[in-house]
């Protein structure tokens, strides 16, 4: 199908709609986009975060363009168009973390001569679990790689609750929903959401979900939640993350109300080259905040892949 569209939200040029099949014959939907400027410095492997979608970083998409980068960017499995694991499409399942990073793997090697390296990782919040999770198991090869208010804890995750969701997992009761979660998804009142202060681009994403109920996601699982247990306490394994030598940027929201920022400096102190930032007044989604902070954000990115691929390559 062709991708979503609402006004103000144009395709990416040049964009192309890949499926592949994942572990367990689950569909999974890809995006590629060329370079719009020569010379081509290589490609943007975008994770988008939980919940979100290709058509939500067509904005981002066009300025990584615009930069002299070819794009990838993919719908996970049980969101956006992708196929789902559990009959209820809004439940957002994970069986684990290692199927997207194997859907991801899998994606990259079938779609490489689109791709040109140097590849660099663009992952925001639960993409940022899923990226890190592919480094640190080598299934992914990357060059450098920016967070955008990673997910490597979250807020409010304690360990009795971590206990309760996998003893709940081990019953065969993973598939039910996370106690507290919005069980179907509703449109966002924009002056109580987490996620950005920018209104135009808050009420976009809105828009995309409304144009196509298909993207509509609720709350997580308990299935999820172990997982995502699983996947962030694997980062914290002592010496776990040392052999990710490359340049690493991690952006964390001043304002953020979802994820543990706690988890941040930690993971950094793990990776030999990671330079640690903080946007003051940014919520959650940090590249579809306002666009003051969306330039600080950018600004660093830009100073990560100079190190990588100079602009003038």
């Amino acid at each position: 199908m062709a991708f979503v569209r609402v006004p103000g939200n144009d395709s990416p040029e040049g964009a192309e709609e890949h499926w592949l099949e994942g572990r367990g014959g689950v569909k999974v939907r890809v995006l590629t986009a060329p370079a719009t400027r020569s010379p081509v410095r290589g490609s943007v492997i975008v994770a988008p975060g939980r919940t979100e979608f290709i058509e939500k970083y067509f904005e981002v998409i066009r300025e990584l363009q615009a930069r002299g980068f070819a794009v990838f960017c993919i719908d996970w499995r049980g969101q956006g168009l992708s196929g789902r694991e559990i009959e209820n499409s809004q439940k957002g399942h994970f069986v684990t973390f290692d199927d997207p990073v194997n859907d991801l793997s899998t994606a990259l090697k079938l779609l490489a001569a689109k791709l040109p390296r140097p590849h660099i990782g663009l992952a925001h919040s639960m993409g940022g679990a899923i990226l890190l999770r592919a480094l640190l198991t080598r299934r992914v090869e990357l060059d450098a790689a920016a967070f955008s208010a990673p997910m490597w804890g979250i807020s409010g995750l304690t360990d009795m609750a971590k206990k309760y969701v996998r003893f709940m997992v081990a019953l065969g009761l993973g598939s039910m929903y996370a106690p507290g979660v919005d069980k179907k998804w509703k449109r966002e009142n924009f002056k109580k959401n987490p996620v950005t202060h920018d209104k135009e681009r808050h009420a976009r994403c809105q828009g995309l979900i409304a144009e196509e109920p298909r993207l509509a996601l609720a709350g997580p699982t308990l299935g999820w939640v172990a997982a995502a247990a699983d996947v962030t306490e694997s980062f914290q394994t002592p010496g776990a993350l040392a052999h990710v030598r490359i340049p690493v940027l991690i952006a964390t929201a001043g304002e953020e109300q979802l994820v543990d920022n706690e988890s941040h400096p930690l993971v950094a102190n793990a990776l030999p080259q990671a330079r640690h930032i903080t946007i003051a007044g940014a919520k959650h989604e940090i590249l579809m905040e306002r666009d003051e902070f969306r330039a600080l954000f950018w600004q660093a990115f830009d100073e990560l892949v100079e190190r990588v691929v100079p602009a003038t390559a």
